[in-house]
């Protein structure tokens, strides 16, 4: 029995260190003889200085990213396919930053880190870009440098081809378009503007009361919303005090579920269980705060309007209240519980609150799992209307390219005795599929989505779906 149990423990400490990333130490010289003969557009160099450091002398070829930024995390994500990266900075702090980053974000491919960074590149005399001096004094020259170099573009595009298998039918269409950029004055502020090319406007159902104050649905047939028309999602300033403190305000990304919608990585293919099946909208006209109180601890708070970006202001004045607690005990562990509070000044209706708790672990570095529980309390305002439910989801990296996918979702929904609800909204949604991404930015999935109503009156929903995304 003794020898069983080592040898499970055995295969299970081989199995683990197969899957951990490689770090390969090398220095400015021999990168510098790495270097020759080969594209310096097909690799992946990351400087991780802060953006005057960069501009003022960088390797050719290398891309910026500050790795004690706030958002470097989330900009690592980008890279987690891809075989092979390049880290280097002045010496070795932020290089070593860099690699934990990258760990955290389960990246498992090579890493090539050059332990004395740009000063033995200089040390050594080798070629680096930098502003031109002579150019950066001209000042009608300076601005455009400056805004060419600061400037980022920003594109997400998700397209899905379905087959309804119950009805026989086949359609396409353009789920979303973002488009817009992002700007970085300096290390602490930032701004970002995003349009997106998608459905405006919603009409959906419409709640009215009898003189009684009874409610009731109304299912209207307008059409539900245009098709070619834009709005202005995301248009907000970002300014970082401090590595704790960071304040933003505008057209907001709110932060209440991009916890979930990272480590279930999958937004091409389905929302998030809030996104889902509340449609809460993903950004939002306010302020918030994030404050990270240690290393394993971060907050986040916002004032908001509530009603999603399209809309100045709730009509009776009133406005919605957030907070979240992000917990990170280890890189494989990560943990987020997140409260709404969103009043309105009508009379008839009350507080509408949603409380979630979400939990992933990733124990090895091509597996994963996470689920999430949510609540929400008197849903759009109206009394006793309660909508809850939980989450499952899990991925496996088959290859650097290729990862395996699969979900299950349970929705509950409660109303009043004088409320008209549809039976078709109690059930669960079961994923699973494919997805694949050929090169950096395309995202390619075969996947299979279903709907199990409660109620055994009403048909199953099963399609097959294509599902596409590209970014950059």
């Amino acid at each position: 029995m003794r020898y069983k149990i080592i040898l499970v423990i055995g295969l299970f400490l081989l199995f683990n260190e197969a899957y951990t990333q490689t770090i390969k130490r090398i220095t400015a010289t021999e990168f510098h003889s790495f270097l020759e003969g080969k594209d310096r557009d097909k690799l992946t160099i990351i400087d991780g200085r802060d953006s005057s450091m960069f501009y003022s002398g960088h390797i050719m070829g290398a891309i910026n990213l500050n790795a004690f930024a706030k958002s470097t995390q989330t900009k690592l994500a980008e890279f987690i396919d891809q075989e092979q990266l390049i880290v280097y900075c002045t010496n070795y702090t932020r290089t070593e930053t860099l690699v934990d980053l990258l760990s955290k974000s389960g990246y498992n491919g090579e890493i090539i880190f050059v332990t004395d960074g740009i000063t033995g590149w200089k040390k050594n005399g080798f070629d680096i870009v930098s502003n031109d001096p002579e150019k950066a004094s001209k000042p009608m020259s300076k601005v455009p440098q400056e805004l060419l170099l600061g400037l980022k573009p920003i594109v997400q595009v998700f397209g899905t081809a379905s087959y309804d298998i119950e009805n026989n039918l086949y359609n396409y269409s353009f789920g979303r378009a973002h488009l817009g950029f992002q700007y970085q004055f300096n290390e602490k502020w930032s701004a970002k503007i995003i349009i997106d090319r998608g459905r405006a406007t919603t009409v959906g159902e419409i709640t009215v009361s009898n003189s009684s104050g009874e409610i009731f649905n109304v299912k209207n047939t307008s059409s539900e919303g245009a098709f070619n028309t834009m709005f202005l999602k995301f248009a907000s300033l970002q300014w970082k005090l401090n590595n704790k403190l960071t304040l933003e305000g505008g057209a907001i990304l709110q932060n209440h579920y991009m916890t979930q919608e990272q480590f279930w990585g999958f937004r091409y293919v389905a929302q998030t269980f809030q996104d889902l099946y509340w449609n809460i909208p993903s950004s939002d006209l306010g302020f918030i705060v994030y404050y990270k109180l240690s290393e394993v601890f971060s907050v986040d708070a916002a004032l908001t309007n509530g009603e999603g970006p399209r809309k100045i202001q709730d009509s009776f004045g009133k406005v919605k209240i957030s907070g979240g607690i992000t917990i990170d005990p280890s890189e494989k562990l990560r943990a987020r519980l997140y409260y709404h509070n969103r009043k309105s000044g009508r009379p008839d209706l009350i507080t509408e609150q949603m409380y979630s708790v979400f939990i992933g672990y990733k124990p090895l570095t091509k597996f994963r799992f996470g689920g999430e529980f949510n609540y929400m309390e008197n849903l759009n305002n109206i009394n006793s209307l309660n909508s809850y439910g939980f989450s499952f989801y899990s991925t496996y990296r088959l290859t650097a390219k290729t990862e395996f996918f699969a979900r299950f979702d349970r929705i509950f929904n409660e109303a009043p005795d004088n409320f008209n609800t549809d039976a078709n909204r109690n059930g669960c949604t079961i994923m699973g599929g494919i997805s694949h991404s050929p090169v950096k930015g395309v995202n390619i999935s075969l996947n299979y989505q279903g709907w199990l109503p409660n109620a055994t009156e009403i048909q199953n929903v099963n399609n097959i779906l294509l599902s596409m995304e590209y970014k950059f």
